[in-house]
């Protein structure tokens, strides 16, 4: 099998969704300890979602422009705290679906990086309302850097990981996951470990497994660089995206690498992946990458 190694990893333009929630101003703080870090631009982004036309016509165009005007100035009041900061920013402001807008929007600015909090929505809320970050991450063609519910501030001005947790499926497809994690580690002066948690059917011998992981890996790592790995049997009552979060506490990391396969609309309505566990009850940001 051949997989071709990554081909970026500093980030230069960095896309902020934001709704104002305090999860956002969360996100918000990575993004400009990133972007102090590699002097990289930020895109301040709100999307306003069309109103419900079971609202009357003048009902609907009242609360459109009432609504958009109030989001505008704090958007823009937002991007000019920025500027005064000393950053390299912008803003903008677009009406409509959330995800097809944010999606747009990377493509168009060339965005390398997006940065967005994320509130964990499960059980009924998730299934009528969905989750517009795994939605994103399934199908945006740069990484998203995802801020959970349980993730704190942003402590020092300038941020950037220390000690990396990546976890991997030892399929040799998540390879390339596992060399983002290295050549990000590389550029910051981080540890990285690769994490591997068992489940309870295992289909093939775990050396015959990471041997082929091993192969596939080797060609895309710096030179020099060995892997650490750890194995963690999944207990009983737990998930593998929450054993990997305590894994990450365990480790005192304060990055979390995982890859995430692509998905229908209707699929992340559902009971979520690995890495939404992962984000839902991570204590440090997850940055997720598109198998």
């Amino acid at each position: 099998m051949t997989v071709s190694a990554p081909s970026k990893v500093g980030f230069e333009r960095i896309l902020v969704p934001t709704d104002f929630s305090d999860i956002s101003e969360r996100a918000l703080g990575y993004a400009k300890g990133l972007a102090r870090w590699n002097d990289a631009t930020i895109l301040l982004a709100h999307a306003t979602e069309p109103v419900s036309s079971v609202a009357p016509p003048e009902v609907i165009w009242w609360d459109q422009f009432a609504g958009r005007q109030a989001d505008e100035a704090l958007l823009e009041g937002t991007g000019a705290e920025l500027k005064a900061e000393g950053f390299h920013a912008g803003t903008v402001s677009v009406m409509g679906p959330l995800q097809a807008e944010l999606l747009a929007l990377v493509e168009r600015e060339n965005s390398d990086l997006i940065v967005m909090g994320t509130h964990g929505r499960t059980g009924l809320s998730r299934f009528f309302l969905g989750s517009e970050t795994e939605a994103l991450f399934r199908r945006a063609k740069c990484p998203i850097l995802a801020i959970g519910p349980g993730t704190g501030a942003v402590e020092a001005a300038e941020w950037r990981p220390r000690e990396i947790v990546c976890a991997c499926d030892f399929d040799p497809d998540s390879a390339t996951t596992a060399a983002y994690a290295y050549k990000l580690a590389q550029e910051f002066g981080a540890n990285v470990t690769i994490v591997h948690v068992e489940e309870s059917e295992v289909h093939a011998p775990k050396e015959a497994r990471q041997l082929r992981f091993e192969f596939a890996l080797s060609p895309l790592l710096p030179e020099g660089v060995k892997p650490v790995y750890l194995w963690r049997v999944l207990m009983l009552g737990y998930n593998v995206g929450g054993t990997i979060a305590d894994i990450a506490v365990e480790r005192k990391a304060d990055l979390i690498v995982i890859g995430a396969h692509g998905a229908t609309p209707g699929e992340t309505h559902l009971p979520r992946g690995i890495a939404p566990q992962v984000i839902a009850k991570a204590r440090c940001p997850v940055l997720v990458l598109h198998r």
